[in-house]
C-alpha cells in the first residue's frame, strides 16, 4: 500500500468530542496520518489517481485499545479457581518455567489474535519483553510494555527494576514510536515499598508510565488492610505511583477513600470485566469512578483468565454488568462504552493526542467492520441509529475486515498481512506443549494427584 491513499464508502465513526458520524464517509491517509475526513464523493475528487479501499458496508472506527492484558499461552489450562488459589496452582509455575522464545512465540500468537478481532494497540504486562517488542514489530500492532517486576524473596524469575530500566534504554519510541515501555509492577504481593518507591523515580526520569495490578480479589484487599492498616490503592498512593501516568488495572474491591485519591491523583483504571468474572472476583464500581472523573479504559487480561482476547466481546460485558450491579437499565450508555475501549483507553496510555479517535492530524491507527451480517442487521443511520448499539451488543471480533496501524494495512479482507497466521498458530502450539511440559516440575506438590494436575 501506497503511502498516500483513501479509505471510502463506509459510515465513518470519528470518536471526536463532538461523536461525529459520517455515512459515505471517506478519510485520506497520508504518510501514516489522517489528513483528510469528509464525505467519499468530495474526497473521491478531490484526491483523483490515489488508492482507493472500498469500505462500502462497512463501519470505519479508530483501532481498540486493549489497556491491559497479558500475551500467554496456556489457554484453556488454568480454569475453575478463585485468583490467588489460581496464581499458585497454575500460573507461578508457568513463570518459573517461562523461556524467552516461548514469550515471543506467545506475544506473536496474542498480538496477531487482537489484530484479528481489532486491537490496534495494547498495555501488555508480560516476561522477556524484549522479545515481546520484537513481536509487536513484526505484526505491526502499537505496544506499550510494562514488565512483570518482583522483588520479594522467592520472586527472583521475574524481571528485575534493572531489567525494565535497559528496556526503556534500548526500546521505548523505537520503531516510528510505536513500542513504549513502562515501569511494571506485579503485584502488592510480589514487591516491596522500596519497588514502588524506585519505580516512581525511574518513572520521572525517563517520563514514562507505571503499570500494575489493582486489587482484583475481595479476601487479598481485606488482607492488605489487615496488615497494613491501609487499603491497596491507599498503599500506591503512600509509595508514590498514583498519576496521571499510571494505569491501575481491575480495582474490583474499592473504598471511597480509594476512588478519592485516583480522582484526585488522575490515576487511570483497566477494567477488565471477563476475567473478574471467571475468576469470580466480582464487579468494578465504574460508573462511581466515572463520576469522579477517573479515566477508564477496557482490558480483556490475558488468555489464562480470559481464554480470548477479543475485545469486542469485552465491551458487551462492560454495560452489561453495571446494569446488573445497579438494577439500573440506564446506566452505561453504549457510546460511553466505545469511547472506553478507544479513545479512553488512549488517554489512560497518554496517546490521545496521537490515535483512539479519527480526526485530522492523529495517526491512522483505524479498523473496519461488516456490518453486511445477518447479526447486524438492520442497520440504521436516521432516526433509528442503531450503529454504535450493534456495535457494542452485536459485533464480533469476526466482524473487522481491515486493520490499519500507523498508516499502514496490517490486516486485508480478513488476511494478516504482516506475519503468516499459521506460523504463529503452529509456533504458539509447539512452545505451548513445551512451556507446560516443563511446567509440571514446578507445581506444589498439595495440586498433584498420581502425577497429574488436578
Amino acid at each position: 500500500m501506497d503511502d498516500r491513499y483513501l479509505i471510502s464508502g463506509g459510515i465513518v465513526l470519528t470518536l471526536n468530542q463532538q461523536d461525529e458520524m459520517l455515512v459515505n464517509g471517506a478519510i485520506f491517509i497520508e504518510k501514516g496520518r489522517i489528513a483528510d475526513i469528509g464525505p467519499a464523493a468530495v474526497l473521491q475528487d478531490k484526491y483523483r489517481g490515489v488508492p482507493d479501499i472500498n469500505a462500502s458496508g462497512q463501519v470505519i472506527m479508530p483501532g481498540l485499545v486493549n489497556l491491559h492484558m497479558h500475551s500467554g499461552l496456556i489457554r484453556g489450562t488454568a480454569e475453575d479457581l478463585p485468583v490467588f488459589e489460581w496464581l499458585t496452582r497454575y500460573v507461578d509455575p508457568k513463570h518459573r518455567a517461562l523461556q524467552k522464545e516461548e514469550a515471543y512465540a506467545a506475544a506473536r500468537l496474542s498480538y496477531a489474535e487482537g489484530i484479528k478481532s481489532g486491537t490496534t494497540c495494547v498495555l501488555d504486562m508480560y516476561r522477556f519483553v524484549h522479545r515481546c517488542a520484537d513481536a509487536a514489530e513484526e505484526t505491526g500492532i502499537r505496544a506499550v510494555f510494562a514488565p512483570y517486576v518482583a522483588d520479594r524473596q522467592g520472586y527472583d524469575y521475574f524481571e528485575t527494576l534493572h531489567d525494565n530500566i535497559r528496556l526503556i534504554e534500548d526500546r521505548h519510541g523505537s520503531v516510528n514510536d510505536r513500542i513504549h515501555i513502562w515501569v511494571g509492577l506485579e503485584h502488592l504481593a510480589y514487591c516491596t515499598e522500596g519497588a514502588y518507591r524506585e519505580a516512581a523515580r525511574i518513572s520521572d526520569k525517563y517520563d514514562t508510565g507505571i503499570h500494575t495490578h489493582g486489587e482484583e480479589s475481595l479476601a487479598m484487599s481485606q488482607k492488605v488492610h489487615e496488615k497494613y492498616g491501609r487499603w491497596p490503592v491507599e498503599l500506591f498512593y503512600d509509595r508514590g505511583i498514583l498519576s496521571s501516568r499510571t494505569v491501575l488495572a481491575h480495582c474490583v474491591w474499592m473504598q471511597e477513600s480509594e476512588l478519592d485519591l485516583l480522582s484526585k491523583t488522575k490515576t487511570s483504571v483497566a477494567h477488565c470485566p471477563v476475567s473478574n468474572l471467571k475468576l469470580a472476583s466480582g464487579i468494578a464500581p465504574i460508573i462511581e469512578m466515572q463520576e469522579r472523573g477517573i479515566t477508564v479504559g477496557i482490558g480483556t487480561d490475558g488468555v489464562k483468565e480470559n481464554n480470548n482476547l477479543d475485545m469486542m466481546e469485552e465491551m458487551k460485558f462492560v454495560p452489561l454488568l453495571q446494569k446488573v450491579r445497579t438494577y439500573d437499565a440506564r446506566v452505561m450508555k453504549a457510546e460511553k462504552v466505545l469511547r472506553m475501549a478507544t479513545i479512553e483507553g488512549a488517554k489512560a496510555l497518554g496517546l490521545d493526542r496521537e490515535i483512539g479517535s479519527i480526526e485530522v492530524g492523529k495517526k491512522a491507527d483505524m479498523i473496519t467492520i461488516d456490518f453486511r451480517k445477518l447479526h447486524l442487521t438492520p442497520v440504521l443511520t436516521e432516526a433509528y441509529n442503531n450503529i454504535v448499539s450493534n456495535l457494542v451488543y452485536s459485533a464480533q471480533g469476526s466482524d473487522v475486515r481491515n486493520v490499519i496501524v500507523d498508516g499502514k494495512l496490517i490486516m486485508e479482507n480478513r488476511k494478516l498481512i504482516t506475519v503468516d497466521e499459521e506460523e504463529v498458530r503452529e509456533q504458539g502450539q509447539q512452545a505451548a506443549e513445551q512451556l507446560l511440559a516443563r511446567r509440571e516440575a514446578y507445581i506444589p506438590e498439595m495440586y498433584r494427584f498420581q502425577g497429574e494436575t488436578v
